[in-house]
């Protein structure tokens, strides 16, 4: 007797563990849209690149090679790079766009910026290789 009660008893747990017309749903639906990727930490992602490069999101004293002159980010705004400056892992970035690490030397290109600490990325904000530099 205890066997068959335990059979029906597993048998009806596996019913009702597997019947969907007892399930509910718990969602809900709202009629207003929201962004999931802001509730998810996801950063929001730049589809232009100069949305990508705005001056809100550009770090103080970031340089970049604009319209074949050196603009470096001043309290929020692009000024012109007036004389050479030198990054905190020793390279030294001139107003022409070259940029020397002792005896290594690279021209920076149109879009390509250059942080304080001496990181080079390219036109998009990738951080370039490096390698070379050490």
């Amino acid at each position: 007797m205890k066997k068959l009660l335990s059979i029906i008893a597993l048998a009806s747990f596996m019913t009702a563990c597997n019947d969907s017309s007892t399930s509910t749903d718990t969602t809900t639906t709202d009629s207003t849209k929201m962004d999931t990727s802001s509730m998810m930490g996801a950063p929001p992602v730049a589809t232009d690149t100069s949305a990508a490069m705005s001056s809100s999101a550009v770090k103080e004293d970031m340089m970049k090679m604009k319209d074949g002159k050196m603009m470096v980010m001043k309290n929020g705004s692009w000024e012109e790079m007036k004389e050479e400056m030198a990054c905190t892992n020793g390279c030294k970035v001139k107003p022409n766009g070259e940029v020397t690490k002792g005896d290594k030397k690279k021209t920076l290109t149109e879009g390509m910026m250059i942080d304080k600490d001496g990181q080079i990325m390219d036109v998009n904000g990738k951080m370039m290789d490096e390698s070379g530099w050490n």
